[in-house]
């Protein structure tokens, strides 16, 4: 079974993707981004936030749940430092000793940390052994139709010492005038998710772990996604940079082989998604395609994906 969701969220006023740091100001990552003015295309920058960053944080959430269902984790995955079995050091650390086949060493570190079998390592030793990611996910994007209006603009902030009792201020490191880029815009991202590579060897196609657990994890992996979206703890400086606005569009398709849902950048993503589906449905496949607007709210549509799944048995 493969969940592909898009998202549409409104961020006002948010740092969630910060890049380098030059003096005493601190950019927003930006992207460039083809946007169709007056029937031509053109270059805009835009604020983003990457892969990565949305990756770190559907990690942090898998680690919760999957302790949550008493799975193992890794203790550097349990500190949110996914570093993966990338070499020696940190594979001896949870495999002791280290096997000499590739498919046993992959086989050893799917048991012993569910971060690893959702999210993929590589072990750049010798033999390397590589497992892909089971899931997937895009930049945050503004949503096409507004990619003009989005922006990203500096803010003042300031750090003042008191005066001691001779009238003297504080040393200079106490006092400080700096500058946090922040963005606002309407962003949309996909995120895809194959239930079915979760607790099965990359290199064997054979399952590593038997089918209960194999369960457990995939409801894990869906928890995760879950409490990402629900909870909106994702990104950087959420304590003092939180951003104003919310989730507003979810559309989620559950389908028995790989098929992605049209991005949500787009306005007629969810016509173009169902029409695609559909002509799945021709050839004899079965799925599910939710979608939370206005009159559903996005956990809704998220339940109806995983009451599907357990319809189907592989929840």
């Amino acid at each position: 079974m493969f969940l592909s969701v898009g998202v549409r969220f409104e961020a006002n006023v948010e740092a969630l993707n910060m890049v380098e740091t030059a003096g005493n100001y601190s950019k927003h990552r930006r992207v460039p981004y083809l946007v169709e003015e007056d029937g031509k295309l053109k270059t805009v920058y835009v604020p983003a936030l990457s892969g990565e960053s949305l990756a770190h944080a559907y990690q942090e959430h898998l680690v919760r749940e999957a302790l949550s269902l008493n799975l193992p984790v890794c203790d550097d995955c349990r500190r949110g430092e996914f570093y993966k079995s990338m070499n020696r050091v940190h594979l001896e650390k949870k495999v002791s000793p280290i096997p000499g086949e590739p498919a046993k060493i992959e086989e050893a570190i799917v048991k012993a940390c569910v971060v690893e079998d959702v999210g993929g390592f590589l072990y750049a030793e010798n033999p390397p052994v590589r497992r892909s990611s089971a899931f997937q996910v895009s930049y945050a994007l503004p949503v096409k139709s507004m990619a003009l209006f989005a922006t990203s603009e500096p803010q003042l902030h300031a750090r003042h010492a008191q005066m001691d009792s001779s009238g003297k201020k504080g040393n200079a490191s106490e006092q400080m005038i700096y500058y946090v880029e922040i963005g606002t815009a309407l962003y949309g991202f996909t995120f895809n998710l194959d239930l079915d590579a979760i607790g099965v060897s990359a290199i064997t196609s054979k399952p590593i772990l038997d089918e209960n657990e194999i369960k457990a994890r995939r409801e894990a992996a869906m928890k995760a996604l879950f409490r990402m979206l629900s909870s909106a703890q994702f990104g950087a400086k959420l304590s003092r940079f939180f951003p104003v606005g919310g989730i507003k569009e979810v559309a989620v398709a559950v389908t028995e082989h790989p098929f992605v849902v049209t991005s949500p950048i787009y306005d007629d993503y969810i016509l173009k998604t169902e029409r695609r589906l559909k002509v799945l449905k021709d050839f004899g496949e079965d799925y599910l395609f939710t979608v939370a607007t206005e009159d559903k709210v996005p956990e809704e549509a998220l339940k109806e994906a995983v009451d599907y799944l357990k319809q189907k048995g592989a929840l």
